[in-house]
């Protein structure tokens, strides 16, 4: 039977010792495309480097260094609004008197 190999966490793997929260390019990392903190079971890290790891996103998010949610966008497609038929206008030279 094979012994499965231990998984080591990707940040430990690094070398970062300390989890900063300025440094939005390496937070970046461990967001999804909505703006939500990627799981352990999927980033690998650790469970003291994925908690350290939200505290300093969070904090970014505080601090307006990272987005708490993106811009969501509308579908390209142009809106058309319907116009109100109106009553045609009367000129003054052809006003019956």
């Amino acid at each position: 039977m094979a012994v499965a190999k231990k998984k080591v966490c990707p940040i430990d793997e690094a070398g970062v010792t300390h989890i900063d929260y300025k440094d939005t390019v390496f937070l970046k990392k461990y967001l999804t495309k909505f703006n939500r903190i990627i799981p352990r079971y999927y980033s690998g890290t650790s469970l003291r480097n994925q908690k350290k790891l939200a505290v300093a996103i969070k904090r970014a998010r505080y601090m307006a260094l990272l987005p708490y949610v993106l811009e969501v966008r509308v579908s390209s497609a142009p809106i058309t609004i319907a116009a109100t038929p109106r009553a045609p206008e009367s000129d003054e030279n052809t006003a019956a008197v």
